[in-house]
């Protein structure tokens, strides 16, 4: 399997915490043996030369990593692809996809984040248990790709065989990077679910710069249904570019010729259309020059402050032809929700 090259930091920024955990100290040495420069800072969320930095500054602040511990540990109700989203091991992300929701909540704060204290979330994830009494799935990478963090900590393999000694409870995470090889032998007993995010091939290579491959992550998809995984399509974002029913359907085929046949008999769907904003729009002028505008006025309206969203008649129409084309690729499968 062909994978991204493993996320080296261009520099450092860290808590002074960190170094009360063992995978701080862990993580601490290993940069600093590499000769990385490492800036101590006082909080992973507010670090003020960034906040001050001009907004041309994205690129580079997208090739930090930033070494904290998270305070905040309450799951909280879910009615989409969890019953809970777990405030878990990390947040943002090293890819610069040109519509990240996360640029949209955190503008330049959008940078890799590593907590290191997750034997504190695993304990707030057993008192949820306890308290609920009845299985329940936890959603533990709403705010960062698992996949690619679990590459620079191992943390997802660890979460994994965590959830496979619980009762009660089942894990999901959804992902657009490819890098499963480490998680093939965990002992995951069944209680892990994974979500591969996709989209047509043209939008992974111009739009969500940086993830993984289409064919990448379709055989990821493979590989770790084979491992006894359960695994769902997440689409995400939808994309509404002028050529967009012919690309969809070409990704619908493409899915259809190559997930294992067992799979797509077990297979369930995430529809998620885009959420732009403002922030979007301004990093990407100034950072990511050259990039496809996916902002297109004559279909989207208001969705909030400084956000946009699919017009509804649009979305709508756009949403009957996606559940067509599952009806028709797969038959079997379910659509979880669409939003």
């Amino acid at each position: 399997m062909i994978i991204l090259k493993a996320f080296i930091p261009q520099k450092v920024l860290y808590q002074n915490e960190i170094l009360q955990y063992k995978l701080g100290q862990e993580l601490y040495h290993r940069y600093k043996n590499m000769d990385i420069e490492m800036v101590p800072i006082k909080d992973h969320h507010n670090v003020e030369f960034i906040k001050k930095a001009p907004d041309e500054k994205f690129v580079e602040f997208k090739k930090y990593l930033v070494l904290g511990v998270r305070k905040s540990l309450r799951p909280t109700p879910n009615e989409r692809s969890a019953d809970f989203i777990v405030p878990f091991t990390s947040s943002g992300c090293s890819a610069m996809c040109t519509y990240c929701y996360l640029v949209c909540n955190f503008f330049k704060g959008s940078y890799l984040r590593i907590f290191v204290n997750r034997e504190e979330m695993i304990k707030a994830i057993q008192r949820k248990i306890k308290q609920v009494g009845e299985e329940k799935t936890y959603e533990i990478g709403s705010t960062s790709d698992m996949v690619l963090e679990n590459t620079i900590t191992g943390n997802l393999k660890w979460a994994i065989e965590e959830f496979g000694k619980l009762e009660k409870a089942k894990c999901t995470f959804a992902t657009k990077f490819s890098m499963v090889d480490e998680l093939l032998d965990a002992k995951h007993n069944g209680n892990t679910q994974m979500r591969i995010s996709v989209n047509p091939d043209y939008i992974i290579r111009k739009i969500e710069i940086g993830t993984s491959k289409l064919h990448d992550r379709i055989n990821a998809a493979n590989s770790m249904y084979k491992a006894g995984y359960k695994i769902g399509i997440n689409i995400a974002p939808i994309i509404l570019l002028d050529n967009w029913q012919d690309m969809y359907r070409e990704l619908f085929e493409l899915l259809s010729n190559n997930l294992e046949k067992e799979l797509k008999k077990q297979l369930f769907f995430e529809l998620i259309f885009m959420t732009y904003g403002f922030a979007n729009d301004t990093i990407n002028k100034v950072a990511l020059k050259g990039t496809i505008d996916v902002f297109d006025k004559d279909k989207m309206r208001p969705k909030g402050r400084g956000k946009y969203c699919y017009d509804y008649g649009i979305r709508e129409d756009a949403a009957d032809f996606f559940r067509q084309m599952i009806h028709y690729y797969f038959p079997s499968s379910k659509i979880s929700y669409i939003v």
